[in-house]
């Protein structure tokens, strides 16, 4: 008897080392490919495209800016509960941006997807 329950302890082990190695990753994935780079913004940033049919809302005051960095030139703010028409997004400084056009104030621009309450837009620029 102690045989077997040694050799079930041993098959129970094995078994969980398996599962573990398939197991997905403690860490979060991104919601978009390139949610986790960072890349160099250029300002301004005219490589976008009226692609999206969404809508989302800013989780607080958000600049709207003339690129995909903070060191670009803020054109707007959006204010939350302002609706915004979302375009497209891209890769950008810290992550990933939507370019949008706040239909309260006409103003037009990219806002980092981490300020949209819906992570912004789904469709690449």
């Amino acid at each position: 008897m102690r045989t077997t329950i040694k050799s079930l302890a041993a098959v129970a082990a094995i078994a969980v080392s398996a599962l573990v190695s398939l197991a997905p990753s403690a860490v979060a994935e991104p919601d978009k490919p390139g949610a986790g780079v960072s890349v160099q913004a250029v300002c301004p940033n005219t490589n976008w495209r009226d692609a999206d049919s969404r809508t989302d809302h800013s989780t607080g005051a958000a600049n709207i800016r003339t690129g995909t960095g903070t060191n670009c030139t803020a054109v707007g703010q959006a204010q939350r509960g302002h609706l915004l028409d979302m375009h497209c997004y891209t890769e950008g400084d810290g992550g990933t941006w939507s370019h949008v056009r706040d239909t309260v104030t006409g103003k037009q621009g990219w806002i980092k997807d981490s300020l949209l309450q819906n992570a912004g837009s789904f469709v690449h620029c």
